[in-house]
């Protein structure tokens, strides 16, 4: 038998906002989907966050950056089903070679660090759009930023 939602009141575009930025400091796991050529393709990725952007690394050869090189646009997720937060944006590449030292400062923060695994290749994403709901009482208002703008 399914027990309903605990129906909590919905939290402030600005409280959310401050969750989500928490979140995005502290979590280092997220789920990135792209898609190519009618095939959708979706993973886990470790992550880091500079205040600005997602950063994540991959090997260049995977099909998350096949896919990203043909429509540099994706999606990652972060949270459980009850505490959802979707960020879009588009994506760029960094080669670890050519980046400055904060961010090899931060590559050396993730799993798949460029300096010790040959082939991988540093993935920005750009939130432009994150929508962020706890429960239905926040779904109808879960953009929380359009157009990379903040609300609240």
């Amino acid at each position: 038998m399914l027990i309903p939602d605990k129906i909590d009141a919905p939290r402030s575009p600005g409280k959310r906002r401050a969750d989500v930025l928490h979140l995005l400091s502290t979590e280092r796991q997220l789920w990135i989907a792209s898609a190519a050529d009618d095939r959708a393709h979706l993973i886990p990725l470790a992550f880091a966050w500079d205040g600005t952007t997602i950063t994540m690394v991959t090997r260049r050869t995977s099909r998350t950056v096949q896919n990203l090189r043909k429509s540099p646009h994706a999606r990652a997720a972060i949270g459980s089903p009850r505490d959802v937060v979707l960020i879009d944006g588009p994506v760029s590449f960094m080669e670890p070679a050519g980046a400055p030292p904060a961010l090899l400062a931060l590559f050396a923060t993730l799993p798949l660090n460029p300096e010790k695994v040959p082939g991988a290749i540093g993935v920005h994403l750009l939130p432009r759009r994150i929508m962020a709901w706890r429960g239905l009482a926040e779904i109808g208002d879960r953009t929380i930023m359009a157009d990379g703008h903040w609300r609240g």
